[in-house]
């Protein structure tokens, strides 16, 4: 009864808490992947100069070594079964997850159905040739197998001797308005920019002959834009007494 009842559950007792911690762990990776995926494009979206290139496989190898590998590895450290979390090894000393290439990395961009204002946001970036990313969530997929149990390899049909499979998704949904440093800011805010428009020879000559009789003339500036402005806490008071 002991040896084929009460040592097997005791055994399955450990392995659930290792496959509880594979689950946690690949939720844990998917939710990783897919944030960075927002930042990290796989390729430049269309009209963009993107400089933040990663595919896939980068982010497979490091959220392996993130959440699947010993604590205080390098990101840099991929490919090698000797540093799987010591947690993943079973009973007879073998790794449970035989080599980090054992962990699938895939990501993409929902669409997003067309519609009245789809179609007027799509007009208007033709017009202003802003490309902005009209996108829907970026989804993550990460698969990670695990080896099967020693005694129950004669067993082919069974679970526990082909290792379960564990799946995790995670979507994060950004802003289309995401830009890649201050000057395609600027370039993309000033498309909007009403004044922008006026910034040419024949308006910009009114403000600096009417300088003479009124001062703050001079200091108007059609279509300026500054990304590198960083306003205070609005609920400080101002030093000229809060007003």
């Amino acid at each position: 009864m002991a040896a084929f009842a009460l040592i097997p559950l005791f055994f399955l007792v450990i392995y659930t808490g290792k496959w509880s911690f594979t689950q946690l762990r690949t939720i844990e990776a998917a939710r990783y992947v897919a944030w960075e995926r927002t930042v990290w494009r796989s390729q430049p979206p269309q009209g963009r100069g993107w400089v933040a290139i990663k595919p896939d496989a980068d982010l497979r190898d490091e959220a392996a070594v993130r959440f699947f590998g010993q604590h205080g590895m390098a990101l840099a450290n991929t490919g090698n079964g000797t540093i799987i979390d010591p947690i993943l090894t079973r009973h007879d000393g073998r790794p449970l997850l035989r080599d980090l290439t054992n962990i699938q990395v895939a990501t993409h961009e929902e669409t997003i159905s067309s519609g009245v204002s789809m179609n007027f946001l799509g007009t208007l970036m033709k017009i202003t040739d802003i490309p902005l990313r009209m996108t829907g969530p970026t989804v993550a997929t990460v698969n990670v197998q695990l080896e099967g149990l020693p005694g129950y390899r004669y067993l082919p049909d069974n679970p526990l001797a082909s290792g379960p499979l564990f799946t995790a998704q995670a979507a994060v949904l950004t802003d289309a308005w995401t830009t890649n440093g201050p000057a395609e800011e600027v370039r993309m805010v000033k498309k909007l920019l009403p004044t922008a428009y006026l910034d040419d020879g024949a308006i910009k000559a009114v403000p600096t002959v009417g300088g003479t009789l009124f001062p703050e003339l001079k200091r108007l500036d059609f279509g300026h834009v500054d990304p590198e402005v960083q306003y205070g806490d609005r609920l400080r008071p101002y030093p000229s007494g809060g007003k």
